[in-house]
């Protein structure tokens, strides 16, 4: 039987009606691991990709977190909820007869580029210690600040006008913390007619596609086959490949010195260091470099044991 590795990355397609953290917890209960998390969270509703960390692989879980999200969601115009999505209360309607696509296709682009956005009540936002959730379940008042956005790509795909329901799916691209709920939501506030978002997929989530996601059933049924490296996680970093002298420095978590072909690296960079079998061992940083040749590099995170 393989023997679990220390650090591992498997890629979720996250099924409908489950929290993000009861599926990290479902994994982390298949494969035998102490520790996991997840690169960011997906309402119960979404599916989709969440790669999910675990063993040490779990202090990676930030690079990914940061990179930019894509999704391919559907718009249903004529009714508005308070959660803005498909799960909750009707608390406006509106006529959608007047509705044209490229009238649509229009609002939607004009969202494209860096805007405030003001998050929806039912979010996992901290007001004063609890979720915003939790307060606007109880009827409280929540009011949050506006976040800077940006909607780097957006493109639709398909478009449905009938008698009763006008709907829109479109794919986009955008930083971390935009509601696909809330652009949905916004989109309807442009047209004049309410709307709310009807399905959310998550295609990809860093350097992880939906391709590379398998459902819980598959993980089932091929178990550790389908568990990744985890430099795969930050596999769109420059890398370094060190001898086992500059491994037993990383390994104790000191700076290396040396000249390393590193000269089209900006300083400041983030490195993935691995030994020469391939194993990923730590980030570091590009400190200084004297002429391109003699390099120092600073440790920001170290994966890899020290060995006795």
């Amino acid at each position: 039987m393989n023997s679990l590795p220390e650090s591992a990355i498997f890629i979720l397609n996250k099924p409908s009606g489950m929290t993000s953290q009861q599926a990290v917890t479902r994994v982390r209960r298949f494969f035998g691991y102490k520790k996991a998390g997840h690169s960011g969270i997906l309402d119960p509703q979404v599916t989709g990709v969440l790669p999910i960390f675990l063993g040490r692989a779990t202090r990676l879980a930030e690079y990914i977190s940061e990179e930019r999200k894509h999704y391919l969601a559907t718009v249903r115009f004529g009714w508005a909820t308070d959660t803005q999505d498909a799960t909750g209360q009707t608390i406006a309607t509106g006529d959608t007869s007047t509705l044209r696509e490229e009238q649509i296709e229009e609002a939607l682009l004009s969202f494209v580029g860096t805007s405030m956005q003001v998050p929806p009540a039912f979010s996992a936002i901290h007001v004063d210690g609890k979720r915003a959730y939790e307060l606007a379940r109880r009827g409280e008042m929540v009011e949050l600040a506006p976040r800077s956005i940006t909607i780097y790509a957006l493109e639709v795909e398909a478009m449905s006008i009938q008698a009763h329901e006008v709907t829109a799916r479109f794919a986009v691209t955008c930083s971390k913390g935009t509601y696909i709920r809330t652009l949905c939501h916004d989109l309807g506030s442009r047209l004049g007619v309410p709307a709310h978002m009807a399905s959310l997929i998550r295609t990809r989530s860093g350097t992880f596609v939906i391709e590379d996601a398998y459902t819980l059933a598959q993980m089932e049924q091929s178990g550790m086959s389908l568990l990744l490296e985890p430099y795969r996680a930050v596999a769109s970093m420059p890398w370094l490949e060190v001898d086992d002298v500059n491994w037993r420095k990383l390994c104790c978590g000191n700076q290396l010195q040396g000249v390393f072909p590193l000269d089209q690296i900006a300083l400041d960079s983030l490195i993935r260091i691995h030994d020469k079998n391939g194993q990923l061992g730590a980030i570091y940083k590009l400190a200084s470099h004297d002429d391109h040749t003699a390099y120092t590099l600073l440790p920001v995170k170290v994966f890899a044991a020290k060995k006795e």
